[in-house]
């Protein structure tokens, strides 16, 4: 990868004069944080072989191997090498739809429990020899220079398919077809170069993740595995898939626009769901079959197994009528029932969106810091006395001393020393109203720094934890702004304020690992013959 020049070293050599350990993954260590307030919603790949005798599927059809789909440009696989190898033996068949337990109509079951709908798909993962090249952090993952010189430096780089106006000459971001033109057509060229692998049956794909824990809570490492397939695309008084984030429309519209343009999506949105012992253990049974491909890159480990027939259908039973709940990609799922509603064939691809189910019992939740400026320019002093009137305030000796380890407080940094500050008690009986980052809003944001729109206000700005602490000092130290370091929040808490549909603030949750961009790709055109731009906007 190449490394933008986005400004000062943020690695080792300047962390430690404040008491903060490097916990940031590797790919933030190499490209530098993005700039303050831009980590917004939005890792490799794999190996295949087949278990005799079971669902979980063997090495995929590659163009040599043709059935009746004769998609293009699926080439033949040459002999993998490196960190992605692939094992097992098998020519999967043409697929045939089948028609899975719980797979019914995208818009039935409206009423008012929730309805789990899961659906295989024929999905395409990523080629082993082309992940390296091919796949990539999540798109927010990296500044718009940043992208820009990954870009320049590979023309196989899935960012040239995820571009955006920020990725594009001023001049020419009011051209938004020429911008999705360019992403088509990069789509279009990793096709052609064989980059990626058909799976022609429908296919459930189990995704796991394994990194050192970015938090360094805990021993040993995190694990995290999901359920890929599709789901109904469904609206937000919809309760079958519960959000709790709210969405800017340009950024819906566009994305929306990408998906009908370049004819398929890679980044799956992500679901949570309350597990059951029976659920887990059918997929630690799945998981001791061979994968069909894994991968280490970025301090990422990544495995990927391909689930047919009776073991895909055994899971769709499994996870029955429970409650989906996002964790990340709130946009995606707008921008799916936009284009959905768009469609001149609603019942047809577009009813559906690529999604990855993980176990609540699974997730990692880390808490976004906030760095605030003083508009008033009152003195240290000064404002120290004002934040002491919100709470209890103590000296700390350091960033972790002052890291809160359970929810009620928040560590302080101001003027080079670190505090911790009690939060006053909840404003109301609502489960938002719960949450450390409304009770830091409502008792110290508005009333001490006259913040009252945390999602818009230029006063305000968010750190995510992976990219520690020493960023939040930098920035605070950069204009004498004050930090404000978070405890996280729950996946119960979270689920909570879903339940009572109701928004969590900005920036209130960071769910870590996500997904690398590009391992999988979802094409439309391989779904009841949908052709790009062929009837799909009205």
């Amino acid at each position: 990868m190449h490394t933008a020049g986005t400004g000062r070293n943020l690695g080792r050599d300047h962390r430690g004069d404040r008491g903060v350990p490097d916990r940031r993954p590797r790919q933030l260590r190499e490209h530098g944080p993005p700039p303050c307030g831009r980590f917004d919603d939005n890792h490799q790949a794999l190996r295949p072989g087949r278990r005799p005798g079971s669902g979980v599927r063997g090495p995929a059809r590659r163009q040599d191997q043709r059935t009746d789909h004769a998609e293009q440009g699926l080439r033949g696989r040459k002999r993998s090498r490196g960190n992605h190898r692939h094992r097992g033996e098998g020519v999967r068949e043409a697929h045939r739809r089948t028609q899975l337990p719980g797979q019914r109509h995208p818009r039935a079951s409206h009423g008012p429990g929730p309805v789990t709908l899961l659906r295989p798909f024929p999905g395409l993962v990523v080629d082993p020899d082309w992940a390296d090249r091919v796949t990539t952090g999540p798109y927010d993952a990296y500044s718009p220079i940043q992208r820009a010189a990954i870009a320049a430096a590979n023309i196989y780089s899935f960012l040239h398919v995820t571009r955006s106006q920020e990725d594009v000459a001023p001049e020419l971001r009011d051209d938004v077809e020429g911008l999705l033109a360019g992403c088509s057509a990069a789509m279009q060229r990793l096709y052609d170069a064989g980059a990626y692998v058909a799976h022609d049956e429908p296919t459930l794909f189990l995704y796991r993740l394994t990194v050192d824990r970015p938090d360094g809570g805990g021993t040993g490492r995190h694990r995290q595995t999901g359920i890929m397939g599709l789901v109904p695309v469904t609206e937000e008084d919809d309760r079958r898939i519960l959000r709790h984030e709210a969405v800017r429309p340009g950024r819906t519209d566009l994305l929306a626009r990408h998906l009908t343009t370049v004819g398929a999506s890679s980044s799956p949105v992500s679901l949570t769901y309350r597990a059951t012992g029976e659920l887990t253990a059918e997929v630690a049974r799945l998981c001791a079959a061979e994968p069909v491909l894994e991968s280490n890159s970025e301090g990422v480990d990544q495995t990927v197994w391909a689930v047919t027939g009776d073991d895909a259908r055994r899971l769709v039973e499994l996870l029955g009528d429970r409650a989906l709940y996002v964790t990340d990609g709130h946009h995606r799922l707008a921008a799916a029932a936009t284009a959905r509603r768009r469609s001149t064939d609603p019942d047809g691809p577009l009813g559906w969106v690529q999604a990855v189910l993980y176990p609540d019992t699974e997730m990692l939740v880390l808490p976004f810091h906030r760095c605030v400026r003083d508009r008033a320019g009152r003195s240290a002093t000064q404002l120290l006395e004002a934040l002491s009137a919100t709470g209890h305030l103590e000296d700390r000796s350091d960033a972790e001393d002052a890291r809160p380890d359970a929810p009620g407080r928040v560590g302080l940094y101001l003027d080079g020393s670190w505090y911790s500050l009690t939060l006053a008690g909840a404003t109301g009986d609502r489960a938002v109203d719960q949450l450390d980052v409304s009770r830091l809003q409502a008792s110290v944001l508005t009333p001490v720094f006259g913040i009252s729109d945390a999602g818009s206000d230029p006063g305000i700005g968010y750190i995510p934890d992976p990219l520690g602490l020493d960023v939040l000092v930098e920035r605070c130290d950069a204009d004498g702004r004050v930090g404000f370091v978070l405890h996280p929040t729950s996946v119960e808490e979270l689920m909570a304020v879903a339940d009572a549909d109701e928004r969590m603030p900005p920036k209130s949750s960071y769910f870590e690992p996500k997904p690398r961009s590009g391992v999988f790709v979802r094409r439309l055109d391989r779904e009841h013959g949908h052709t790009p731009d062929e009837g799909t906007l009205r």
